[in-house]
């Protein structure tokens, strides 16, 4: 994974065992794709085996949308451009573009947790590293224009839960 003003990119190629009697990636792949991206930006910014292993916390993912745009092959190669959209104490909320090549086949959101997993699992503040980091990512997407053309369906971090932000439900 590469960050570069304030995206993250992540790459994939579509496996034989992705594909599906349709013969083209089966929808649970899209989500695998989206998990492994985040699990490169979790390591990028800090949360990664070490930090895990030094302070008992990890990321749990609270609430996850996608869109399908386009199907995907065997052999099609896959970029996943990550745009953080918020960052609070506990949370943070990602925007993620699948494309081939040039072309969007996917968009998701996702909103993130971090938890201590002792004594028994609970939301936690983020150590200042790691925080700083997605914050300065949020930052520069921010300023780069690139995270305001998209409207999210969560309420911005610290909103409170309703009506989401492009007007229809935002929790479950």
């Amino acid at each position: 994974m590469t960050a570069a003003r304030g995206c993250f990119d992540y790459a994939a190629t579509v496996r034989p065992e992705w594909i599906d009697y349709n013969g083209h990636m089966q929808d649970a792949y899209y989500g695998l794709v989206f998990s492994h991206a985040v699990d490169a930006l979790q390591d990028a910014v800090g949360f990664d085996a070490a930090y895990r292993a030094r302070t008992g916390c990890t990321i749990y993912l609270v609430e996850d949308h996608k869109r399908y745009l386009r199907e995907v092959h065997e052999g099609d190669r896959l970029r996943v451009l990550t745009h953080v959209l918020g960052v609070d104490e506990t949370r943070f909320h990602l925007r993620m573009t699948m494309l081939r090549g040039v072309e969007p086949v996917a968009i998701g959101e996702f909103l993130e947790l971090h938890v201590a997993q002792r004594p028994k699992p609970h939301a936690t503040p983020m150590l200042p590293g790691p925080r700083s980091r997605l914050e300065a990512a949020r930052d520069a997407a921010c300023s780069s224009g690139q995270a305001e053309r998209f409207t999210p369906w969560l309420p911005p971090l610290g909103a409170p839960r309703g009506k989401g932000a492009a007007g229809g439900a935002a929790g479950r």
